[in-house]
């Protein structure tokens, strides 16, 4: 009577569902089972066996029907032993995919949210007015410019970016567990954030490239007003003419 309900038990697969911190409390539920199962009856079923051997070589008139009982609770026994140590070993695979998903969930969001930052960041200085008036202020910017914005390094952090959460997906997929929940460490998850990151990116791309034409420009354009004062200032200065006198003052008054 022990044994009924507890095959449907261990073939649960609630674990499929859980999350982490649920499925390591159905591990120590689980040990305690298997604890209580060595525990308290290991003992009896060795002790069914043992009177039914023992019947047997006594000659008892109704040792087959015995035997047939005993073995019917041995094989019981054994179907159970076997479901739980199915079950301890879906759970404790369970536990070490969610435990390596936990940990790239927890990569993710510490390397997402600077890189957000700076994504967000860098669309707001691209879309700032600049007023130029030297050449030398043009070549400041454009040298400010490829600094701060290492596109290549940045594109580096993307794709390792992408590949965790890549990483953690194939995991989910490729074992068929059924994630409740998104990523608990980070809200830069939906809908979803491939699309999103790759997005946000392409903008960046974009901005990047509109403010080096922008600056080029303006960079053609001080080297041609610098040539032209440049030009201006080595022409030599022009001589002022003598004012030419009044007619007034070079007639002289006859003499009286």
């Amino acid at each position: 009577a022990w044994v009924l309900g507890k095959e449907a038990m261990l073939g649960h697969q609630d674990y499929k569902t859980a999350m982490l911190s649920d499925i390591k409390a159905l591990i120590l539920k689980h040990e305690a089972f298997e604890s209580y199962l060595a525990a308290a009856h290991q003992h009896r079923v060795e002790q069914i066996a043992a009177f039914a051997q023992e019947l047997n070589e006594l000659d008892y008139y109704d040792s087959h029907n015995v035997h047939t009982r005993c073995q019917k609770i041995c094989d019981q026994w054994d179907a159970l032993g076997s479901l739980t140590n199915s079950r301890r070993e879906a759970l404790e695979k369970t536990e070490k995919q969610l435990e390596a998903i936990d940990h790239l969930h927890l990569e993710y969001a510490k390397r997402v949210a600077p890189f957000n930052n700076w994504m967000e960041s860098a669309m707001e200085d691209l879309q700032d007015m600049f007023i130029i008036y030297t050449i030398e202020d043009t070549e400041g910017l454009i040298s400010a410019h490829s600094q701060k914005l290492t596109l290549p390094d940045n594109d580096r952090e993307k794709e390792a970016i992408l590949a965790t959460h890549k990483e953690a997906q194939r995991i989910t997929d490729s074992k068929h567990t059924k994630l409740s929940g998104s990523n608990p460490y980070t809200t830069v998850t939906s809908p979803d954030p491939t699309q999103f990151i790759h997005s946000q990116w392409a903008k960046v791309q974009q901005l990047v490239s509109k403010q080096d034409y922008a600056l080029l420009e303006e960079q053609s354009k001080q080297q041609s007003n610098e040539h032209l004062r440049r030009q201006f200032a080595s022409q030599p200065p022009s001589q002022p003419t003598q004012p030419s006198q009044p007619a007034c003052l070079l007639y002289t008054s006859p003499s009286p």
